[in-house]
């Protein structure tokens, strides 16, 4: 799934994580790649799918993940 990346990526982390973000450019046009270093997962995910986050209240992100620590 992996496009390359066209910035260096820049990493964000805290006591319980560690995330890389970077802008790629796929023959869909541009994407943000968000990738966890420690699991090795990944999305691409497109503007209006980041657009879709601000809609988003912090009670939706912990709902999120309490259900992925169950």
């Amino acid at each position: 799934m992996s496009a390359p990346a066209s910035r260096e990526a820049i990493t964000v982390a805290n006591e319980f994580t560690e995330v890389e973000v970077s802008r790629v450019s796929t023959r869909n046009g541009a994407r943000l790649r968000i990738f966890v270093p420690g699991s090795g997962r990944e999305i691409l995910l497109c503007p209006l799918e980041l657009e879709a986050l601000t809609w988003q209240d912090h009670e939706f992100f912990t709902g999120l993940l309490a259900d992925g620590l169950a």
